[in-house]
């Protein structure tokens, strides 16, 4: 099928002036394996959609299957070599219909003037490459992971330059780092630490003992476990748990915790005054959101983070925890500072949120927008997941236990659901306090659509985004799955909710 962009919706790259998103069309059904359909349709339409470059420099990279179909991936490259961040994604829904393309492509001829051809010679040795490296390293903390490196091409200001993509993790203090090192001159042109933090402690319960005991004046007290935390405990099965004693299932690992919990008879009874709780509460709450999500029909194939996570439950005194996406880690760890974290459910899932967006979309929130994103995701999930366990008055809140550990004094939640910040206007660059955005927007969505519904489009949506995504984007995605899994009936009112927050026009 041949494109006609005056019939589709269209966003257009202001650099390149090439269709960067062509979306709200639909081809015929169309038969076959999804690389095959996908390259056909691009061989197609590259005139159309203003990619100059040959079809055999865009290569396939992967399928990635969702609820409401597959997208197919293809990485540019130039002379052999990939370009970091150049893509096109094709779309087909469940009727094998091509629905939308995602296109970031660089156009040849840009390329070929601002790179040209270029000998061995011009290139520093993989020693050279090494020594910066390492030197870089130190600068960071102590090297913890192993080193991963890939030679690409990277777009800066206005040109492209041959560089080494670096990724590797640190400890102490704990980092998740990529550099970017042009193989020419060994500058480093871009440096970012990718770790995803969330500030707070937590003591969870179910899921945690303000919410429970419905009070305020609870005080951490050095982890002391006074007789007013009793009637918090609740009783529960943790669920397939593996054969070493430890606290190991499917989904969960937290031997990563020094002196991890182990138990012979499988019996880890513990209460807050034992570290070993904390581990406890991570298995339990990480195990049970991802039972969740299978039960939305994220399974299989389609599955989402369908995997054993690694929890490390007292991994730093500082009053933080984090996501870390590094090469070999893929881990969460979690703080002792003021509250322990993961004595607070919504703090464990909201870290669980990030590692979900980086299992869909290795890499996700390059951009600050996307990182805001992230936080508000994570908002979400911990908000909806727990919203049954609230009275009225608290159904809003989050991390309320965590709240009461602050250096500064008690506070009264972490962050609330129901923010009236507008965007543009009230962005003020800070990933946190913009998150409050994108989770106020989707607890309206949830209004709209339930909470079965929109946790199951929420998720699927997150398969149409790219590491780049927007605000934008993240309504626009909101809107397709809502239309592939539901059939579009609330495309009206989904639409009104982003125009309204000022995310849509």
């Amino acid at each position: 099928m041949k494109l006609d962009l005056t019939t589709c919706k269209v966003r257009w790259d202001r650099d390149n002036y090439v269709p960067k998103k062509v979306y709200d069309f639909e081809t015929e059904p169309l038969a076959g394996d999804p690389r095959k359909v996908a390259e056909a349709f691009l061989k197609e339409n590259l005139a159309v959609l203003k990619i100059s470059a040959a079809l055999s420099d865009l290569q396939f990279e992967q399928v990635t299957e969702s609820l409401g179909g597959k997208a197919v991936l293809f990485q540019q490259h130039f002379d052999g070599t990939p370009i970091h961040g150049a893509w096109v994604a094709i779309h087909i829904n469940n009727a094998n219909r091509i629905f939308m393309v995602m296109n970031d492509t660089v156009p040849a001829p840009t390329l070929e003037k601002k790179l040209g051809k270029r000998k061995a010679a011009d290139f520093l040795s993989d020693n050279a490459i090494d020594a910066i490296i390492a030197r870089k390293a130190a600068e960071y903390g102590t090297l913890a992971t192993e080193i991963n490196k890939e030679n690409m091409v990277y777009a800066m200001k206005g040109t492209f330059r041959p560089v080494c993509k670096v990724k590797f993790g640190t400890e102490k203090p704990a980092g998740s780092w990529i550099l970017f090192i042009d193989r020419v001159n060994g500058h480093v042109i871009d440096e970012r630490n990718v770790l995803h933090k969330a500030t707070g402690k937590g003591k969870v319960f179910l899921p945690n003992p303000v919410v429970t005991l419905d009070r305020d004046d609870l005080l951490d007290l050095k982890d002391g476990d006074n007789d007013v935390f009793a009637k918090a405990y609740k009783p529960v099965q943790l669920k397939e748990l593996d054969s070493s004693g430890f606290l190991k299932g499917p989904y969960v690992d937290t031997t990563k915790t020094r002196n991890a919990a182990k138990s012979a008879t499988l019996d880890f009874q513990f209460t807050r005054s034992d570290e070993r709780f904390e581990e406890v509460m991570a298995y339990f709450h990480i195990d049970a959101v991802q039972r969740y999500i299978q039960s939305l029909g994220f399974t299989g194939g389609k599955g989402i983070l369908n995997r054993q996570i690694r929890v490390n439950a007292h991994g730093t005194r500082e009053d933080n925890s984090f996501y870390d996406p590094s090469p070999g880690r893929k881990d969460i760890t979690f703080g002792d500072g003021g509250v322990d974290d993961a004595e607070d459910a919504e703090i464990i899932i909201h870290e669980y949120g990030h590692a979900i967006q980086d299992a869909i979309v290795p890499g996700y929130g390059q951009k600050t927008e996307g990182r805001a994103m992230g936080e508000g995701f994570g908002d979400y999930l911990a908000g909806t997941f727990y919203y049954r366990y609230k009275k009225a008055a608290r159904k809003l809140k989050l991390g309320e236990w965590d709240a009461k550990g602050y250096q500064g004094g008690p506070q009264e939640c972490l962050r609330r659901l129901e923010s009236t910040k507008l965007y543009p206007a009230d962005m003020d660059g800070e990933e946190h306090s913009d998150g409050e955005i994108w989770s106020a927007v989707l607890w309206q969505v949830r209004k709209l659509l339930g909470a079965k519904k929109s946790d199951t489009v929420i998720l699927e949506s997150h398969f149409y985004l790219s590491q780049y995504s927007d605000f934008k984007d993240g309504a626009e995605a909101i809107i397709m799955a809502e239309k592939n899994l539901y059939g579009g009936k609330r495309t009206k009112g989904l639409t009104r909710i982003f125009k309204n927050r000022g995310i849509l026009a």
